[in-house]
């Protein structure tokens, strides 16, 4: 949890991994905390504990006001206030004023949603049920941590360090920057919303007080009023996850005087972090049978704030644990539907392999801002559930700012609008790509089907698939890591290519399409696996309900696919369902002499719900296939299959498996390694300690989906995003 209340506390920066490791060496465990970033606010307030403002010894000054909103969450009666803390040049009032960079934050207060209790979690051992078969939400559950906090994404000292980070970066640089902390936290008033309606709207008074809309005062009740005389009200709001998050509402609004935003590893409001494909996911990879829902971050957040109740009582009722459906409750907290108003630029930064905020919540954003020709960049990189790191990024952004912010020349938009960062969240670490569009200009979808042999290691082919069904037997003890890696268990079903002859480049989103027959309703799920030859890596994976029938395909939109999952139906009387679904979505190299696995299981036991009962599933295979997006299509990924395994993997001294190979889509290519790393391979060392990063990011050891090269990015061809290149 930060603790950054009253003081900016510095965290060690942390470099980047070094050392000989595999491909994707560590990126499964980086989990845990949120990160944190810059965001935009424009101040002139009273210095802490003083009036007007006041110098500091590095000659910029300090000051503090909140900012009157429009909306009472607390119903005390009187508007809420949010605070903003803002540092700028010594005399910005007496000379050239300066835009601000600023960050809001719900991490700056004593009490974040990471300080959850075992009562305030949701009890996932329960099966999906159909619409209006749901007695409301699930009751209150009791995880094995006893009454100790569950799991959490709270950043460690977070939000402080990147604050003081940009200071010490963008004063020198001529900005503002503002930290400003989210609505019923802190020392803001009000009630904590989780990014609700409620708290973008007051976000908004902060950009409009910044440019002379609103009104600020010197206390939270009373006070005097303060203006942001020192600022030209041009905002740019910057952070990671949830900070992320409320950038990307902000920008929904279409405010006057936000230029641009830059969220890092951000969700587009709750549905997509809480659920997918209709089904409830947890927000953290942990096994536990309480599950975090939005009604746990609400209730731990508004823990010391009795006039807040009502916000649990809310999101408890609408929240719907036991169906997933696509609610009002999901839809009024859903970014995608105020893409329309964004009028400011986006820089995207996202990482592939992120197990918490996962990477359909950039890709969707991302199309959907695209198709209206909003000015566009996106940064992908591997790291789990941190920010971008590396100079690279650091000179993108300072560019970024600058002509953003500053009107200047810096030719940042000349550049391809795609960055990827293969083997590291820093390009020091790994190579650097850049791409004119995404998925890959090349990739088409190829369709694959299963031959029989899942218990053990069935066939993926492009060829006609076997006849027949293969079952399944739901078990949600087993981690989904020891099911794709076992060479033969009930709980799955596991399908491989021969081994490659070459590298394959699979580039967008993975859609199965899998026609199943059901006893009793349960999650289905499906993980992308690359076979080495001692290792099996999940590249990415997803799950879904099917009994919300989904169908990916015949939506243009990610919005109109959303709003498809707002109906579930009982099984029909024979069991037989139809799912086709993307899992999330990855750009990934897989090696030559390495193997592509599609394993097909039910619940997730880091994910998904827990139903009771060990359900059986059954796949028809010849109705079945599953599309992956192959830079070359269906021609390369069938040259690339082998008739025997080749193994040329070397043992580093560290134990890890390196291996080289190349892709074969056409990029621009920025090696930036280490010294002591060879061309063709990435160096680095299996982080098991957290670390503090420069934006202010943490990770700590703990699952990923181990996405390997990054998940490509977003062009401007808004239908290849979610199609493969195909518009079918």
């Amino acid at each position: 949890m930060d603790q950054s209340n009253e003081s900016d506390g510095e965290g060690a920066t942390g470099s980047a991994p070094t050392g000989p490791v595999s491909r994707r060496r560590v990126l499964a465990s980086v989990t845990t905390a949120v990160g944190a970033s810059a965001v935009a606010g424009r101040a002139s307030a009273k210095p802490p504990g003083g009036a007007g403002g006041a110098a500091d010894t590095d000659g910029a000054t300090r000051a503090e006001a909140w900012v009157e909103t429009g909306v009472d969450t607390d119903g005390d009666g009187t508007p809420d206030r949010v605070h903003v803390r803002v540092s700028h040049p010594e005399g910005a009032a007496d000379s050239e004023r300066p835009p601000v960079i600023a960050i809001a934050s719900p991490y700056h207060g004593e009490q974040t949603h990471g300080d959850a209790t075992a009562e305030m979690y949701y009890d996932r051992s329960i099966a999906p049920a159909p619409d209006g078969d749901a007695n409301g939400p699930a009751t209150l559950g009791d995880p094995t941590a006893g009454g100790e906090s569950g799991p959490t994404h709270s950043p460690i000292d977070g939000p402080a360090t990147a604050y003081r980070w940009t200071e010490r970066r963008y004063l020198p640089k001529g900005y503002a920057v503002a930290r400003v902390s989210s609505l019923g936290t802190a020392r803001s008033t009000g009630c904590y919303t989780a990014a609700g309606p409620p708290t973008v709207a007051a976000l908004e008074s902060v950009v409009d007080w910044f440019n002379g809309r609103a009104t600020a005062y010197d206390a939270p009740e009373g006070g005097a009023e303060v203006t942001a005389d020192w600022t030209n009200g041009r905002t740019g709001m910057i952070g990671g996850s949830a900070l992320g998050e409320l950038a990307n509402g902000v920008a929904t609004t279409g405010v006057d005087g936000l230029e641009t935003i830059v969220p890092q590893s951000a969700n587009v409001g709750q549905y997509g972090l809480f659920r997918s494909n209709g089904t409830p996911v947890s927000v953290t990879p942990d096994a536990s049978e309480g599950m975090t829902d939005i009604g746990t971050w609400i209730q731990a957040s508004n823990a010391k704030r009795p006039d807040c109740d009502r916000w649990t009582e809310r999101a408890e009722a609408g929240q719907d644990l036991a169906t997933g459906d696509y609610t009002d409750f999901w839809h009024e907290r859903t970014f995608l539907t105020g893409a329309g108003a964004v009028d400011c630029s986006v820089l995207i930064a996202h990482a592939v392999d992120d197990p918490i905020v996962t990477p359909n919540n950039a890709a969707d954003w991302y199309e959907t801002l695209a198709a209206r020709d909003v000015p566009l960049k996106l940064w992908l990189y591997e790291g789990g559930h941190r920010g971008p790191a590396g100079e690279a990024w650091e000179r993108t952004l300072d560019r970024w700012w600058a002509h953003w912010l500053k009107d200047e020349d810096t030719g940042v938009m000349d550049d391809d609008p795609v960055t990827v960062v293969h083997g590291s969240r820093s390009a020091t670490e790994g190579s650097m790509a850049t791409y004119a569009e995404w998925p890959v200009p090349t990739a088409e979808p190829a369709t694959v089907r299963f031959g029989s042999g899942g218990a053990t290691r069935g066939a993926v082919t492009t060829s006609e698939p076997d006849p027949g069904t293969e079952s399944l037997v739901d078990d949600p003890s087993t981690p989904a890591t020891d099911l794709v890696a076992a060479d033969e268990s009930p709980h799955r079903l596991r399908y491989e290519t021969p081994p490659l002859t070459e590298s394959v480049h699979v580039s967008g989103r993975v859609v199965p399409s899998l026609s199943l027959s059901l006893d009793e309703p349960t999650v289905v799920s499906v993980a992308l696996v690359e076979y080495g030859p001692y290792s099996a890596d999940i590249v990415t994976r997803g799950w879904a309900d099917p009994l919300n029938r989904p169908a990916y395909r015949e939506y243009d939109t990610p919005l109109a696919y959303r709003q498809s999952l707002r109906e579930s139906a009982p099984l029909p009387e024979d069991g037989t369902v139809r799912a086709e679904f993307p899992l999330q979505a990855t750009d990934h190299v897989f090696e030559a002499d390495s193997r592509i696995g599609l394993v097909v299981y039910a619940s997730d036991s880091e994910f998904t719900l827990h139903p009771p009962g060990n359900r059986t599933v059954e796949l028809s295979l010849a109705d079945s296939g599953v599309d992956l997006p192959v830079a070359g299509g269906e021609s390369t990924l069938t040259a690339a299959f082998a008739a025997e395994p080749t193994d040329t993997a070397t043992e580093s001294p560290a134990g890890t498996t390196t291996r080289t190979g190349t892709g074969t889509d056409t990029a621009t290519e920025t090696p930036d390694r280490s010294a002591g790393t060879s061309d063709g391979t990435v160096a680095s060392t299996v982080v098991t300690d957290g670390d503090v990063t420069t934006d202010g990011t943490t990770s700590a050891d703990g699952p990923g989906f181990g996405v390997g090269a990054a998940l490509a990015a977003v062009g401007g061809l808004a239908g290849l995003l979610r199609r493969g290149g195909a518009d079918d």
